[in-house]
């Protein structure tokens, strides 16, 4: 199916709001919005993406509603996305990945914590005087001969 009739796909098929897993969770093509949770009770969770052919020309969002250094958040792909540079971790309340399939590998767009992935953005939890941080890519200098 081209791009331009990916709107096609989604007539008579409800697409859930959000899911907010606490434990291990396959997600299915129709999980866009993600809430998930990692705390004392639950310990560390997994969230595995979509099978990536089958998500071509789609964003996932996810954004940790509680996790820490110890009860984190793993988003892993299926094993099935070309040049998946690593399991992305989140670890701290707000942390956040956004994902998009082209068919053959997952990109991701930002977010996954302080220093994970170009791009990655936090932010204090709700309440405090800290104000959100944006972490730039590094930029190494090239020389020539």
């Amino acid at each position: 199916m081209a791009l331009e009739d990916r709107g096609a796909q989604h007539d008579k098929e409800v697409v859930d709001k959000y899911h907010a897993p606490n434990v291990d969770y396959q997600m299915s093509t129709l999980d866009y919005v993600m809430r998930p949770s990692a705390d004392g009770i639950t310990g560390p969770i997994t969230i595995v993406l979509p099978p990536v052919a089958e998500a071509k020309g789609r964003f996932y969002s996810f954004v940790a509603r509680k996790a820490d250094v110890v009860n984190d958040i793993t988003i892993s792909d299926a094993d099935d996305s070309e040049c998946w540079i690593k399991d992305i971790v989140l670890d701290g309340k707000c942390d956040r990945a956004l994902l998009y399939s082209d068919g053959l590998c997952w990109i991701p767009t930002g977010g996954g914590g302080p220093g994970r992935w170009p791009g990655a953005v936090t932010t204090a939890p709700p309440g405090t005087t800290n104000a959100p941080t944006t972490l730039q890519p590094t930029i190494v200098p090239t020389t020539t001969s």
